[in-house]
């Protein structure tokens, strides 16, 4: 219900009852929201003007004489003189031009918008209309008329007491008898809406001007629409609700203000087609200003085509809305012409406007969604994804980096750009490729540090780099002018750099993609290089001559040798893809086949035709990016095996032999720290009383510092890289003396520099070399000489006539060939002590040796004596005896007198023990000590003697004894001394 305070008692609206139509004058600025064909034709459709002119407020004519209506729709306060002569009417949708419209005293002034509908302006301009100046009989008007509209009418006199009120407005106030004519009007209203509307009343009442004011009461939130019309009488006012408007307009002010500022571009067409509401998304995206738009034709912004497929989107939704479903919405991707010619890309999402009452079609809303940047998001994408195919597909590192160069000039359009590599070699980051624009526009681009300028920042840290200050770097590198430039790492080893000659700032988009691509150059890189080492390791496999495989986690064999290949009877490319398991037992595969640590065992080796080999076989997991594996070498067992049934005593020991190198090896590394033994066999780590897992990464000088001193000493060269090293080694480890050829294999690996350091055991080849050349000289002149003077004593006795010298001649020939049965004896007691086993030394107690002295040698010489001055223990064997009893018979078969003293006594250390063997002979010629002691040559031999010496040289070497000649001025000392 419209309820109302209002209208003179004697005056009736137009809207009650009219038979001449008022004509008017109207007149619009350009700013009011309503395009003038628009409002020219919402005002023909009302059925209570007649409108007579109509153009722009710009272009207003005089003001006409004959007393024509003035009406004119403005958002701006005019400044036009005569807008204010009786009558005109403002109309308008801002407060600003209805306060200026009253204080200039026009007419009248309300606010009406599109939204609100020509009805609303049509009973609004009824109401206003009313006060024009008509006769008494026109103004007249029955009392049953008033009281049937549903507007509230109220009369009011000078002292704003109720002198008139209709049914609707005694509804509102309660009064149902009538009592309330001639009560204080503001009685009856609430404190706060007589607090509104007072201000409003009085200034009507005082000034005798029609006022219209809007009011709401606080218990129902309704909105009243309150007109006072002054008279002699008092007030006339007249009411209606317009609760509903003002709620529209809230809603309208809020879609409005999303409309401002949402960030897609809005409009609104009417149906042919020309824009009625633009917001400043559309202008600021085609760069026409709002009066350039309102008004035009949407031909302004898209071609023939694109307003071709939009009119076909159209005629579907209206098909889809006349089948009744819903608020079809279409959806066209089209380019838009811009003001200055260009064309850009957006999403038109476009539907129908209400239809009229008689369904006939009103226009289209729609927004546009510029995608131009998603197009090049998209564009630079599928480039990128075209581009990562081809770097996967690439083979050298060179081609990576050619393909992202290309990338960034094509897909990016940055037409400078340069890949940078480090050289470890000279520590710089070196072009590897670049644009031909770079070239021309930069000329050479040099080596940079790894830290210097924008490029090494991005190596080094890590991360992108845009820099738009290039042009004020100071260093001497010429950029050719160009201010702006982007720095990406590529991986751990490379950059990328990247600029245009526009100087144009980079999208946050375009750096984002600049990062992707550098992450799938980087995996390409990194992938080519994998790849590349992948075909040096198969290159070093298929080259290898011992059985090598290896197994990936689920112990399928994905490498193998040709040599391992053979011993199971596969073809090596046939071999790829079966399981371990089918060439050894179950429980063996699936050990060897352990990721988690290295294995050593020994087993039987199927082939293919069921035939065993005993072998050994040692892995070691390795991991690396095409997965976890297993490494494997096999080693054929069969001789150890042979010689483990054959001598099973020595079963452990040749099991040991073979489950470690034999020979002492250690791998030096050549860091800026300086060598460092990076690993080392069992072996080696013997001779430094060590595990080889100590001597992991472990300085070369604190290695050198554990090995013996000889070898320390050999090994000084190993500090320098590539030195190469060949020389003979000491060594005494305990009661053990060693004798080792030292050798250095200098080699070089991805990390750098590096050398095996080799010591290979000689001491059976160096004392089986002096064997031979001791029993060369033996035949070569002991036997001759024998064998000579047998043979001339012999002719001797066949050519003599006479036999006086018989006896003479066969007692020669006697000494002869018993002097060669000795020197055949003590051989043959060379040989035994050649074959002794070091397991025969054993450490007794030195009373015990002193007594298998005097019983097994001291006893058959009485001219020899004993004597006992240490204890503790001596390390001793039977071979021992032989060799004093060497030295006491040669001292008592060439002594002077019958006195030969054996002795044992402490060593010239607390751990040794020295036995003495002393004569009062004339002692031994030095030329045959001296190579005995290895101080000559062995030149010749000139009795058995010589031989005899050589045994007790043997036996004492055997228990890692030294054999020295003593001085004695009363004959001859030999001292031999032992370990205990």
């Amino acid at each position: 219900m419209y309820v109302g305070v209002l209208c003179p008692v004697m005056t009736v609206p137009e809207s009650v009852s009219r038979e001449i139509l008022p004509e008017a004058v109207v007149y619009y600025d350009e700013r009011y929201p309503v395009a003038a064909e628009a409002l020219r034709r919402g005002l023909r459709s009302l059925s209570s003007l007649s409108v007579e002119q109509f153009g722009p407020l710009d272009e207003r004519g005089p003001t006409p004489e004959d007393g024509r209506l003035t009406l004119v729709f403005t958002d701006t306060v005019p400044d036009h003189g005569g807008l204010t002569d009786r009558p005109a009417i403002w109309v308008t949708t801002t407060a600003d031009v209805v306060t200026a419209g009253i204080e200039r005293g026009v007419t009248d002034v309300f606010n009406w918008e599109p939204a609100d509908g020509w009805e609303m302006l049509e009973v609004k301009l009824q109401h206003r209309l009313d006060e024009r100046p008509r006769s008494a009989d026109e103004r007249a008007v029955p009392e049953q008329a008033l009281q049937r509209i549903s507007d509230g009418v109220l009369a009011l006199d000078d002292e704003f007491r109720i002198t008139y009120l209709n049914n609707a407005m005694a509804s509102v106030l309660q009064d149902v008898d009538g009592d309330v004519r001639g009560d204080p009007f503001w009685e009856h209203l609430s404190p706060t809406m007589a607090e509104q509307l007072r201000p409003a009343l009085e200034g009507a009442m005082a000034e005798g001007a029609t006022v219209t004011t809007e009011v709401q009461t606080a218990a129902t939130e309704q909105w009243f629409e309150v007109t006072a019309y002054p008279s002699a009488e008092g007030l006339s006012l007249y009411g209606r609700e317009v609760t509903e408007r003002k709620e529209r307009e809230a809603q309208q002010a809020r879609y409005e203000h999303l409309v401002e500022t949402v960030g897609d571009a809005v409009y609104i067409l009417d149906p042919a087609g020309r824009f009625t509401f633009v917001n400043d998304a559309l202008c600021e995206m085609t760069g026409y200003d709002r009066e350039e738009l309102l008004g035009s034709s949407v031909h302004i912004i898209k071609d023939d085509q694109t307003v071709a497929e939009a009119e076909d989107a159209l005629r579907d939704l209206l098909r889809k809305q006349a089948d009744h479903e819903g608020m079809p919405i279409a959806k066209l991707d089209v380019e838009l012409i811009t003001k200055d010619g260009k064309r850009l890309p957006a999403t038109d999402r476009m539907t129908l406007r209400p239809l009229s009452e008689d369904g006939e079609f009103t226009g289209t809303v729609g927004t546009l969604r510029d995608i131009s940047r998603q197009r090049r998001r998209q564009n630079i994408l599928s480039g990128i994804l075209e581009s990562t195919q081809d770097m996967m597909a690439a083979t050298t590192t060179d081609e990576v980096a050619k393909l992202v160069v290309e990338t960034i000039r094509e897909v990016f359009e940055f037409d400078l750009a340069a890949v940078r590599e480090h050289d470890s070699e000279t520590d710089q980051l070196v072009p590897i490729a670049t644009s031909e624009a770079v070239a021309g526009v930069m000329g050479e681009r040099p080596d940079y540090d790894p830290d210097e300028g924008p490029v090494g920042t991005a190596y080094t840290e890590q991360r992108l780099v845009v820099r738009d200050d290039l042009g004020e770097q100071t260093d001497d590198y010429d950029r050719g002018g160009i201010d702006i430039g982007g720095y990406c790492p590529l991986g751990e080893r490379r950059t990328l750099s990247f600029g245009t000659r526009d100087d144009e700032a980079f999208t946050d988009d375009e750096l984002r993609l600049v990062e992707l691509l550098a992450e799938t150059a980087a995996a390409a890189f990194e992938m080519v290089t994998r790849e590349e080492e992948l075909r040096r390791y198969e290159a070093v496999v298929e080259a290898a001559e011992d059985k090598l495989f290896t197994l990936d986690a689920d112990g399928t064999i994905t490498l193998a040798t040709d040599q391992f290949a053979t011993a199971v009877g596969y073809d090596r490319e046939a071999l790829t893809g079966h399981d371990i398991g089918k060439f050894v037992p179950e429980a063996i595969a699936a050990e060897i086949a352990d990721l988690d640590r290295p294995t050593d065992v020994e087993t039987d080796l199927r082939s293919r035709d069921g035939d065993r080999v005993p072998s050994r076989i040692r892995t070691a997991p390795f991991s690396s990016a095409y997965g976890d594996g297993v490494v494997g070498t096999v080693r054929d067992l069969s001789a150890l095996r042979s010689a483990q049934q054959a001598a099973s005593r020595n079963r452990q020991r040749f099991t040991e032999l073979f489950e470690t190198l034999s020979d002492p090896v250690a791998d030096v590394e050549y860091t800026d720290d300086g060598a460092v033994v990076s690993r080392a066999n069992a072996a080696f780590a013997a001779l430094c009383d060590e595990t080889d897992r100590y001597l992991t990464d472990r300085p070369l000088a604190d290695v050198r510092s554990a090995v013996p001193d000889g070898v320390a000493e050999a090994m000084a060269p190993v500090t320098t890289p590539g030195a190469s090293i060949e020389r003979e080694v000491t060594t005494q480890t305990g009661t053990e003396r060693k004798q080792y050829i030292l050798k250095t294999v200098p080699y070089e690996s991805a990390d750098g520099q590096r050398a095996f350091v080799v010591l290979t055991d000689v001491t059976d080849l160096a004392q089986r070399e002096t064997h031979l050349q001791v029993l060369h000289r033996l035949l070569r002149h002991n036997l001759r000489n024998e064998t000579t003077v047998i043979q001339g004593y012999a002719e001797t006795l066949l050519q003599s006539d006479t036999s006086d010298r018989i006896d003479e001649f066969a007692q020669r020939i006697f000494e002869a060939s018993s002097s060669l049965v000795d020197a055949s004896d003590t051989a043959r007691t060379i040989q035994r002590v050649l074959r002794m086993d070091g397991d025969e030394v054993t450490s007794i107690p030195v009373t015990e040796a002193g007594e298998q002295i005097r019983e097994e040698v001291v006893a058959g010489y009485p001219e020899a004596g004993l004597t006992t001055a240490t204890d503790g223990t001596v390390a001793f064997s039977h071979h021992l005896l032989v060799g004093i009893e060497e030295l006491v018979e040669n001292a008592v078969e060439h002594g002077d007198r019958t006195s030969v003293e054996v002795e044992l006594a402490d060593g010239p250390s607390p751990d040794t023990v020295t036995i003495r063997v002393s004569d009062d002979g004339p002692g031994l010629p030095e030329s045959e000590w001296d190579v005995v002691a290895g101080d000559q040559e062995i030149t010749q031999l000139q009795h058995t003697q010589g031989l005899g010496l050589w045994l007790v040289r043997w036996v004492v070497d055997k228990h890692s004894g030294e054999l020295t000649l003593e001085e004695n001025e009363g004959g001859t000392t030999v001292a031999i001394t032992l370990p205990r």
